[in-house]
């Protein structure tokens, strides 16, 4: 078991949280191959709740949640800096060292996912907004930003846009429709900014009718 302040190898710590799974190429692994440096600072870090401070060449993040045997597991909140002055930010849940269940990810360069994850990709019901100029928890409510934000809301399969979803433009079109593999795929209906609204039918991306 951890004890406080006790310095924990980055190598070990990492084999433990991706042992098993495929996260090497994840957004969550691109989140912590940065780190140089981990220490667990408060709490327990290994079965119970805890901070763990890790250390990058842009400087000090942390994960501050629930562990369990030494993994991310349950709800917690994962913090990285990408720049000097720009942290990647994941909030939610979490399974044996990833994420699953629901949870916000900020990445820290103006796009942001609320919604369900499995296996550390988007799945399930979410909202993904685009080119925001910046991020503050609580500023604003999901409903908000989906309406007044570029957005796609709707089904997700393994990180694609894939069933009934509503892509939304920052002038205020938008389609509603079906999805596949993050094409408009099948029938929908696009909205004008002036309210008229036109049947669509599209494959794969192309627009048939």
């Amino acid at each position: 078991m951890y004890t406080r302040k006790r310095r924990i190898s980055l190598f070990s710590q990492l084999t433990v949280l991706l042992a098993g799974s495929l996260l090497a190429s994840s957004v969550f692994a691109d989140m912590l191959k940065s780190v140089t440096r981990q220490e667990c600072v408060r709490g327990d870090c290994e079965n119970g709740r805890g901070t763990l401070e890790l250390t990058t060449e842009w400087g000090k993040g942390s994960y501050v949640g629930e562990f369990l045997n030494g993994k991310f597991n349950g709800y917690g909140r994962l913090e990285i800096p990408v720049t000097f002055l720009e942290e990647e930010i994941y909030i939610g849940n979490w399974s044996n060292g990833i994420r699953a269940g629901r949870g916000t990810h900020w990445n820290g360069q103006g796009n942001l996912y609320i919604g369900q994850w499995q296996n550390d990709k988007r799945h399930g019901h979410g909202s993904y907004f685009f080119k925001l100029t910046d991020w503050e928890e609580n500023a604003h409510t999901e409903f908000w930003l989906q309406e007044n934000t570029e957005n796609y809301t709707g089904e997700f399969v393994n990180d694609h846009y894939q069933g009934t979803g509503v892509y939304r433009w920052p002038d205020g079109q938008k389609y509603e429709g079906e999805f596949f593999a993050s094409e408009k795929h099948g029938p929908g209906t696009f909205y004008y900014t002036t309210g008229t609204a036109r049947q669509q039918f599209w494959e794969y991306g192309k627009l048939l009718y």
